[in-house]
């Protein structure tokens, strides 16, 4: 496999704990990367905020159901539940969008109720909507465990089965500071020639791989504009396809779902077959 892989280089765009692990994936199977940072996650600093966070947890038995829509939502909550909650209340089903976010519930030693994949093994808040488990809610309460904002899809379509649904936002994400910089930088790496592929996991690191080139002058923007359309970029759905189709890019990789193994899988069919999504002029 190293003979078809040593010809690209992987930018990584994920926080730092979650780059590494997949750093290390790539490496063994010879497909070399670098990072560019565009997600900082951060825990809620606002008082209104935290004591939002505090409310939820405090009556946190008063729910049936209880959803978290990603790995830092079970960190963050758990360490806020543990401090309150010695011992979870008994009565409550959980469910994880995502199996990643299912087996980080595991290692805190909650499972999970109902995880619901798609046919290829989706992880979206769509796929989470189709679990048995989650038809029949009206009447229930049901805590959603999340980031500050996103998409309220999932709470919206619970709504509407009658189910009673409030948000518990932990964390906030943020372009971080040095981005801009950072892609510089990576513009004037030496990579031996290689062919960059530029991953990003979420339609919002799509918006921040965006807002670094609008944050660069003039000169420099147009360039590293340029440079970013020439080369491949690697996203997990069909949905963000469209999004960075829509923003100019016209080759793109698509995965299955966000996991590292369904991107690497995207990464090494392309490499096989050097078949991509293409948007003609």
């Amino acid at each position: 496999m190293s003979d078809l892989t040593q010809n690209y280089c992987v930018v990584i765009t994920r926080p730092e704990a979650q780059a590494v692990a997949w750093a290390e994936q790539l490496n063994q199977l010879g497909l070399g990367s670098t990072r560019l940072n565009l997600l900082q996650i951060s825990a809620v600093a606002d008082e209104t905020k935290i004591r939002a966070i505090k409310n939820k947890i405090l009556n946190f038995d008063l729910y049936q159901k209880v959803i978290f829509v990603s790995q830092n939502a079970v960190e963050y909550g758990m360490n806020w539940l543990e401090d309150y909650w010695p011992q979870l209340p008994m009565g409550i089903d959980y469910f994880a969008v995502g199996a990643t976010t299912a087996k980080k519930l595991a290692s805190y030693g909650v499972r999970v109720q109902d995880l619901a994949v798609s046919a290829s093994g989706g992880m979206t808040s769509e796929d989470l909507l189709s679990a048995a488990h989650l038809q029949d809610v009206d009447g229930e309460k049901i805590l959603i465990f999340r980031g500050c904002g996103g998409r309220g899809h999932l709470a919206e379509e619970l709504r509407k089965r009658g189910a009673s649904v409030d948000y518990c936002e932990l964390y906030e994400r943020s372009l971080p500071k040095g981005a801009s910089e950072q892609l510089l930088q990576l513009m004037a790496a030496d990579v031996a020639g290689k062919q960059i592929i530029v991953s990003v996991h979420s339609g919002e690191s799509l918006q921040n791989l965006l807002a670094v080139l609008t944050q660069l002058p003039p000169a420099p923007q147009a360039i590293a504009g340029i440079w970013m359309h020439n080369n491949l970029l690697l996203v997990p759905s069909q949905r963000i396809v469209d999004a960075a189709q829509g923003a100019g890019f016209k080759r793109i990789i698509c995965a299955e779902n966000a996991t590292d193994d369904a991107m690497t899988a995207a990464l090494l069919d392309y490499c096989r077959t050097q078949e991509c999504i293409l948007l003609q002029d």
